[in-house]
C-alpha cells in the first residue's frame, strides 16, 4: 500500500505532508487478514505518515471507489481538503486460503454473520457472490432466453482488450468455445465467466487544478448513487441492478460517451449493466453481448483494459481496476488498447452485498 502512495503521489507531483484528505474502503478480512480495525482510517493516516483534516469512510463494496471520487471532489470544493488521498484494495489471499469468499466469510470465522437474517435465508451451503450471481444468470436466462454463449462473448471481447494491457494476469486470447468448456463452478457461471481476487491496491490522488501532475485535468461530469437495502428474497426480481436509477440522468447523454468501464466480478454482471446504464432494453443484454463489437477497436468500447475478469480483483473490489482504466483511457495512455480520442468515460460501479449498491460516473475534461 505504501509504494502504491508513493507511486501516486509522484505521478500528482505531490509528497506526503500535501495530502490533508483521506477515503478508504474496507471489507472484513481483506485489508490484512484482520476481520476489522479499530478506528480504520486513523490507522491508515497514522501508517503513512500523514495529518488529514479530512476523512471519510465508504463501505458499498465495488461501488466505493467511485464513491469515494465524488466526495474528494466536494470536499476540495467546499475548502475542507486540498489534496485528498484515496485508497482501494488490500490482501485477498487470507480469506481465499480459508476457501471462502468476502461475502461468505462468515462461514470461516466464529462469532461473523453477514445481516440479521442469516437464520431465515442463509439455509443453504454458498459461496456467495459466485452462488448468487449464478442465480441471477439462471434466472435472466429463464424470463429471456440468455444463453450461455452469450455471456461467453463478454468474456471473449474482454480477453480481447485484456491482450493489449500489460498489467493484466491473463492476455492469452480465447474463443466462446474456451469458455463453454471451462468447468462449471455454480451453475451456470463457468470459470472463465468469474473473477479472480487477488492482493494489491489502487490508489488516487484528488487535488486542485494548477498542481503539478502532468496528467489531463479532469471533472466529474455528471455522478449518480443508488442503494437498495433489500435482501435477495425482498427483492421484486433478481435481474436488475440499483444501476437503474444511479444511471437515470447519465441516460441522455450515452451517444456522447467515448467509452464505457462497467463493473465485471462475472460475465452476467456486466450483462446486467448494460440493460440498467441503457446501453440496451431489459432481457436483451445478451443480445448485445453477442452482436455488438464492444473491444477497443469497436463501435462501443467497454471494459478496455480487459476489466476485472483479466486484470484481477483486489480484494474483491473492482472498482479501482475500472476507475484506474478510464483515466488511462482519457489521458491517452492505454499502448496496446488505446481508444481514439477518448474526452468523456461513462464508469458504473456495483457493489456490496448481492447488488445493494450502484454508482454511475461520467469523466471528463
Amino acid at each position: 500500500m505504501s509504494d502504491t502512495v508513493d507511486k501516486a503521489l509522484e505521478m500528482a507531483g505531490l509528497q506526503r505532508d500535501n495530502i490533508d484528505g483521506l477515503i478508504a474502503t474496507f471489507l472484513p478480512g481483506t485489508f490484512d487478514g484482520n476481520i476489522a480495525l479499530h478506528f480504520y482510517t486513523s490507522q491508515l493516516a497514522q501508517y503513512l505518515g500523514i495529518r488529514p483534516r479530512f476523512l471519510d469512510y465508504v463501505d458499498f463494496g465495488g461501488a466505493s471507489a467511485l464513491a469515494m471520487l465524488y466526495r474528494a471532489e466536494k470536499a476540495i470544493a467546499s475548502g475542507d481538503a486540498d489534496n485528498v488521498l484515496l485508497i482501494v484494495g488490500g490482501k485477498a489471499s487470507p480469506v481465499r486460503e480459508r476457501k471462502v469468499t468476502a461475502d461468505s466469510i462468515d462461514r470461516a470465522y466464529k462469532g461473523i454473520t453477514l445481516t440479521p437474517f442469516d437464520e431465515y435465508f442463509r439455509t443453504y451451503e454458498d459461496m456467495n457472490p459466485v452462488t448468487d450471481y449464478a442465480l441471477v444468470a439462471k434466472r435472466h436466462s429463464h424470463l429471456f432466453g440468455t444463453s450461455d454463449e452469450q455471456r461467453a462473448e463478454i468474456a471473449v471481447k474482454q480477453r480481447f482488450n485484456a491482450s493489449g494491457n500489460p498489467s493484466a494476469i491473463y492476455k492469452e486470447r480465447i474463443e466462446v468455445k474456451d469458455v463453454i468448456s471451462s468447468r462449471i463452478v455454480s451453475d451456470p457461471l463457468r470459470l472463465l465467466e468469474i473473477v479472480y481476487p487477488v492482493d494489491g491496491f489502487h490508489v488516487f490522488v484528488v487535488g486542485k487544478s494548477g498542481g503539478k501532475s502532468n496528467l489531463r485535468p479532469l471533472r466529474i461530469k455528471h455522478f449518480g448513487e443508488a442503494h437498495w437495502p433489500d435482501m435477495p428474497p425482498e427483492l421484486p426480481d433478481i435481474v436488475s441492478t440499483p444501476a437503474i436509477e444511479s444511471a437515470r440522468g447519465a441516460r441522455q447523454m450515452l451517444d456522447k460517451i467515448d467509452c464505457f468501464q462497467l463493473y465485471d466480478s462475472f460475465t452476467i454482471t456486466v450483462l446486467l449493466q448494460l440493460e440498467d446504464v441503457g446501453l440496451t432494453e431489459k432481457g436483451k443484454g445478451g443480445k448485445f453481448a453477442e452482436e455488438v463489437d464492444f473491444t477497443y477497436q469497436g463501435e462501443i468500447p467497454i471494459n478496455t483494459g480487459g476489466g476485472s475478469l483479466n486484470v484481477g480483483q483486489p480484494a474483491y473490489m473492482s472498482g479501482g481496476v475500472i476507475l484506474e482504466e478510464a483515466l488511462i483511457q482519457l489521458n491517452r495512455m492505454g499502448e496496446g488498447r488505446q481508444v481514439k480520442d477518448v474526452n468523456q468515460v461513462l464508469i458504473n460501479g456495483i457493489g456490496g452485498w448481492n447488488r445493494a449498491h450502484s454508482t454511475t460516473m461520467i469523466l471528463g475534461e
